[in-house]
């Protein structure tokens, strides 16, 4: 009797123990499906900023690097999420410096265009430039020393071939502008001489047909021109004073 009250002991404790046993393995799966469902949820939510980041870059935005750091700087406890991360920050600092490179290209005005013997076309277009410089040397939180020193060196190469062109076309304007000055000169020069030639003949015509009462006497006026000028200036006139003089007289210039 007793042998058997001990067998039932002890299958008690048997049972009791599995029971025990099957109860703490479920509490640990209940632990584990929770566990699992956090991170799952921690992964959507790290997933949901960094896609919400993504979809708000635009790569021909100057923001766009901004938008990038701010990747960059998420702090992600996920493999997953950092996993992506990883992906979209590489996937973009090259479209942003494939962007740049290639603006940089449509911003170099070929020697045939149009544009390139505008000196203000080439002084602004030289101007946009040495400003992007600055932009670039403040991207070194996503590009590294050599991607930088390649968009700068391209700038430089850019703006000293229109810097060289606008010296060009400005020397260009300054002798055009020398040459027609000479041109004016001369224009009024002879404009002069053929006032004089007609003053003389008209004059010379007067005395032989006696037609035209003269009042005034040219050589008179400037002999008296002379001596005016003279006690002014303490100098004679030269020629061409003398006859810009007649020339105010007969009203031909101001």
């Amino acid at each position: 009797m007793k042998s058997r009250n001990k067998v039932i002991v002890v299958l008690i404790l048997v049972i009791i123990s599995f029971g025990i046993f099957f109860i703490k393995k479920n509490i640990d799966h209940q632990k584990e499906l929770h566990a699992q469902k956090v991170y799952e949820n921690k992964v959507t939510t790290e997933k949901k900023k960094i896609n919400e980041l993504q979809n708000s870059i635009s790569i021909d935005s100057e923001s766009a690097s901004n938008t990038i750091v701010k990747i960059k700087n998420l702090n992600l406890t996920t493999k997953e999420a950092q996993s992506l991360k990883s992906k979209y920050i590489e996937k973009d600092i090259k479209a942003v410096y494939e962007f740049l490179e290639s603006n940089l290209d449509s911003k170099d005005i070929p020697s045939n265009d149009a544009r390139f013997n505008n000196i203000k076309e080439l002084q602004s277009n030289v101007a946009t430039l040495e400003n992007n410089v600055k932009s670039y040397q403040e991207m070194e939180n996503i590009f590294n020393k050599n991607k930088i020193d390649f968009l700068i060196n391209k700038v430089s190469k850019i703006t000293q071939k229109e810097k060289d062109q606008i010296v060009k076309l400005q020397a260009e304007e300054t002798e055009k502008a020398r040459l027609l000055a000479e041109e004016e000169k001369a224009k009024k020069e002879l404009l002069l001489e053929q006032s004089l030639s007609d003053q003389s003949n008209s004059s010379s015509n007067s005395s032989v047909n006696n037609n035209i009462n003269q009042t005034t006497d040219p050589v008179a006026e400037a002999d008296e021109f002379r001596k005016n000028f003279k006690e002014q200036y303490g100098r004679e006139p030269s020629s061409g004073e003398v006859q810009m003089d007649w020339l105010r007289k007969q009203g031909i210039v101001k």
